[in-house]
């Protein structure tokens, strides 16, 4: 299974720890789809930050995605909620590290 097809499988099923796992140890997620919403961007650095910041966003319900889509090797479409605000995103596999972790992720508007 491709890098963005586990993404958006651990996404669908709020698993944050499963979600960190797929990103390497100083991997990035950078999120501009909030602008607007009552949160800013976000930019989450390193696998435990991640681990911890999806945690809290899952857990508290401040973020979710439906209607997923991959497609191609590298991006995949949703509908991202946050917090209620809903935004049409595509996320972007950028780069992967030499056993496949995800290096830098990045979630934008489409």
């Amino acid at each position: 299974m491709r890098s963005i097809e586990k993404y958006v499988q651990a996404m669908e099923n709020k698993d944050f720890a499963g979600l960190a796992e797929l990103f390497a140890k100083d991997g990035t997620i950078n999120d501009y789809c909030s602008n607007g919403t009552a949160q800013s961007e976000y930019h989450v650095y390193g696998r435990e930050a991640i681990h911890m910041f999806f945690r809290n966003r899952f857990t508290f319900g401040k973020c979710s995605i439906s209607e997923a889509q991959v497609v191609n090797d590298t991006q995949a479409e949703f509908v991202a909620n946050y917090g209620g605000y809903l935004v049409m995103a595509i996320a972007t596999v950028r780069r992967e590290d030499e056993n496949g972790l995800i290096e830098r992720l990045t979630v934008r508007p489409k």
